[in-house]
């Protein structure tokens, strides 16, 4: 077991933004001031943590998000999200270390923008590289594996992800295998925004605007029907969770507001999570 604290001494997500901004010249989104840069004290509605979310965009990107949360001794969360613009077929970037007292979970995928199955040159104009990322951290990572990897759900799934998503649980001394493969694959998917360019072909059906915000729905709804959005409102309140969901996936297409829990695809619990029921 090792202490959760407030401060951010990993520093993986101003190291990867200082990795795209090498790379990219970023224009600064603006952030709700409730989940900017805010620390939160224990009161008798919620527990102690703190949050630090930006937002940023460029003519390829529509939204890249960077976030630390915090949970007061169950949870540091570093969270990094890009989504291309639309017309641009190259994946999206996805990955998340969670430190948690006893063990870490690490994610990260290139999420493929196109229907893979439609567009059978995908994987081969856009994923060979992200193979040969994990080919060269993936003994790294394996030796200090916690157990069998969490049971699958549709969160990381072919459903909106790729073949090659990762998803396992690592005992603390893998806190820096983790950083080195996530800095990695964040420097590799730079050089696959420089090489993007519009779709005009005839495949360009397969980046539609209709399919990423199908994407971008289902990982929203999915993710905030897991543990992540009781574990943000514990801290932030409803407001403050639906606010942090909204500036990593957008706005809903049609609005719930931000007081209350939300509801996403008819469902209660995120398929594929094992968890008790929940009480309203």
């Amino acid at each position: 077991m090792y202490p959760i604290d407030a401060e951010d001494s990993l520093g993986l997500n101003q190291a990867q933004l200082d990795i795209v901004r090498a790379a990219i010249d970023l224009e600064a989104m603006s952030v709700d001031e409730a989940i900017a840069d805010r620390t939160i004290q224990a009161g008798p509605e919620n527990e102690a943590g703190r949050v630090r979310l930006q937002n940023f965009c460029d003519p390829k990107i529509s939204r890249l998000t960077a976030y630390r949360f915090h949970r007061q001794d169950k949870l540091n969360e570093h969270l990094f999200h890009v989504w291309p613009a639309q017309g641009y077929d190259f994946p999206a970037l996805t990955t998340v270390i969670f430190e948690m007292p006893q063990v870490l979970i690490l994610g990260a995928d290139l999420l493929p923008i196109a229907d893979v199955i439609f567009d059978r040159t995908y994987y081969g104009r856009w994923m060979l590289g992200y193979a040969e990322v994990l080919k060269k951290h993936w003994p790294a990572l394996i030796a200090h594996r916690a157990g069998p990897e969490p049971a699958p759900d549709p969160y990381f799934t072919n459903q909106i992800g790729s073949t090659m998503s990762v998803l396992m649980y690592l005992t603390p001394d893998g806190l820096e295998p983790a950083k080195e493969f996530l800095l990695d694959l964040t420097a590799h998917w730079t050089t696959l925004h420089a090489m993007a360019q519009p779709r005009t072909d005839a495949q360009a059906g397969a980046v539609e605007a209709r399919r990423v915000q199908l994407m971008t729905k289902a990982y929203k709804a999915l993710d905030y029907h897991s543990p992540a959005s009781d574990g943000l409102a514990s801290v932030l309140g409803w407001p403050g969770a639906n606010l942090m969901f909204d500036h990593v996936f957008g706005p809903d297409v049609i609005d719930q507001g931000l007081e209350g829990r939300r509801t996403y695809l008819d469902v209660e619990v995120s398929p594929g999570t094992f968890s008790a029921p929940r009480s309203h």
